[in-house]
């Protein structure tokens, strides 16, 4: 294995000039480092981008938030702009695994790792995140809605890494909520999450979108327009989510049967709602 500490943001594009598919980005390295020691990786040339300081900020426009892809969840979970402005990816980002992870962990490389089990990803998708990509002649911005296309696949193209994460910020009659149910608290991977973004208007939902995690292939985002337009009584709220068991394909596994996560997924969503 041949490992390059990049220094820049120019480091990185000409790394990944020379070496695109053969190769693989090293950010916090909470994932890659584990999939290299179970050989799940066998990729040889690696590019360190750590050390780039010019990756890891979080910043305000007038109406969104910008971090760079080394932003780390611990800085995320701590954020006041974050907390202020998108507080479900706070604290999606607080729900992820240990301290030690939290510290090192990065949103780029929960993105770039494409799991439909990513703590953030739910979080990031229902509020309508976009992902700044670039190589060394162009740059490009992609809808995180379109921007995973299977477990472990994304749209990004061999020669492209994640430099920037935007998220637009919540505004006044815009309302949200994250939730994940895990076998424990702490380094638990979800058996399922969920995400909402939700508008009022006189106390009626006018606008409903959520996003779901570790409940197929890929997160799952979907604008419920079946609830726009009245504010439901709770049995009716309840039946109108069971509709939500067609949107997912979860798997029997170690951690929960198909039909428990699917009971759990309208679980959670039929408390955030009810919440709001």
């Amino acid at each position: 294995m041949n490992i390059y500490s990049a220094k820049s943001i120019d480091d990185v594009t000409s790394f990944l000039q020379s070496y695109g598919a053969e190769s693989i980005i090293l950010a916090g390295g909470t994932d890659v480092v584990v999939k290299y020691k179970n050989e799940l990786l066998t990729k040889r040339e690696v590019c360190d981008i750590y050390g780039i300081r010019d990756l890891r900020y979080i910043k305000e426009t007038a109406d969104h938030l910008a971090m760079g892809s080394l932003t780390t969840h611990k800085d995320l979970a701590e954020s006041k702009l974050v907390n202020n402005y998108a507080p479900i990816l706070a604290q999606a980002a607080a729900s992820v695994g240990s301290p030690q992870i939290r510290n090192r962990g990065t949103i780029g490389g929960n993105i770039g790792t494409a799991s439909p089990a990513g703590d953030t990803l739910p979080a990031l998708m229902a509020l309508g995140a976009c992902i700044k990509v670039i190589n060394s002649s162009r740059e490009r911005t992609i809808n995180i809605r379109d921007f995973f296309v299977g477990p472990g696949k994304t749209v990004l193209k061999p020669d492209e890494f994640i430099y920037e994460i935007t998220i637009p910020k919540l505004v006044d009659g815009e309302k949200a909520f994250f939730s994940k149910l895990g076998s424990r608290s702490a380094l638990a991977i979800s058996i399922a999450s969920v995400a909402a973004k939700v508008k009022l208007g006189r106390g009626v939902f006018t606008r409903v979108e959520i996003s779901l995690g570790s409940l197929a292939p890929t997160v799952i985002y979907k604008r419920l327009s079946i609830l726009e337009g009245e504010r439901l009584p709770n049995k009716e709220l309840w039946n109108k989510l069971q509709h939500i068991k067609k949107l997912v394909s979860p798997i029997n596994d170690v951690r929960a049967s198909a039909e428990y996560k699917n009971q759990m997924a309208v679980a959670l969503l039929f408390q955030g709602l009810k919440d709001i």
